[in-house]
């Protein structure tokens, strides 16, 4: 079998794993569509949170400590 049959298998596994647990599998396609954007969105506004917000509150308490822990 080759690598990208392989491939191949292995996503459709998990693709149909994922319809499974989220009962995708029984929707319309076009709300299959609604619903994939939807979850891109949420990902999406969920990594600018973390990329943003988080990442950059840590880095300035990590330089205001390092400020304080000198003076």
């Amino acid at each position: 079998m080759s690598l990208i049959k392989k491939i191949q298998l292995f996503l459709s596994y998990w693709y149909q794993r994922y319809l499974l647990a989220t009962e995708l599998y029984m929707v319309e396609p076009w709300e299959k569509v609604v619903i994939h954007i939807v979850f891109a969105v949420l990902l999406t506004l969920f990594w600018w949170f973390n990329k943003t917000l988080v990442v950059g509150g840590i880095s300035s308490l990590r330089n205001t400590a390092s400020v304080q822990a000198i003076s």
